[in-house]
């Protein structure tokens, strides 16, 4: 089976109260095969917020698959209400934990480097020990891992 990731981030309304109780829905988009022959056409995944809105799911990892040829959607929901925010395009490159807001900002880059290997991918991390903890075949050398103190 491919790799997960733990992506994570904080629902708040537009007054920056957090949202208790609100729906994270992350859906797979597209296909693709990966090397241990899986082949993974749909997949949904969704939680609840906590008290603090806080929320965390773990996901495929796309930047595994032979095509570079997924992404993920991610709605969030107030309790009872139907959507209020809807992110497109989000490509999660290995499996370490990032927040969504920093994927959201590295997607585009790194779904254009999975498919050219000559170009530079962008690899949030707490440390770079977390990083090179990576299996070797998630690691490419012209990585480059931005290092965000106290992310995941």
């Amino acid at each position: 089976m491919p790799s997960t990731a733990t992506i994570s981030g904080i629902f708040k309304d537009t007054d920056g109260n957090a949202v208790q109780g609100g729906t994270i829905v992350a859906t797979l988009v597209g296909t693709d095969a990966w090397e241990d022959g899986t082949r993974i056409v749909t997949s949904e995944e969704s939680t609840t917020t906590d008290a603090n809105g806080q929320w965390s799911l773990s996901l495929i990892v796309n930047g595994e698959g032979r095509n570079a040829a997924t992404t993920w959607t991610f709605a969030g929901y107030y309790p009872g209400v139907n959507k209020v925010f809807d992110v497109k395009g989000i490509f999660i490159p290995v499996a370490l934990p990032a927040l969504l807001n920093d994927l959201e900002v590295t997607s585009a880059d790194n779904i254009k480097a999975a498919k050219n290997a000559s170009l530079v991918r962008i690899i949030t991390a707490p440390n770079f020990e977390v990083y090179l903890a990576l299996p070797a075949g998630q690691r490419r050398d012209n990585d480059h891992v931005l290092i965000v103190p106290g992310s995941l």
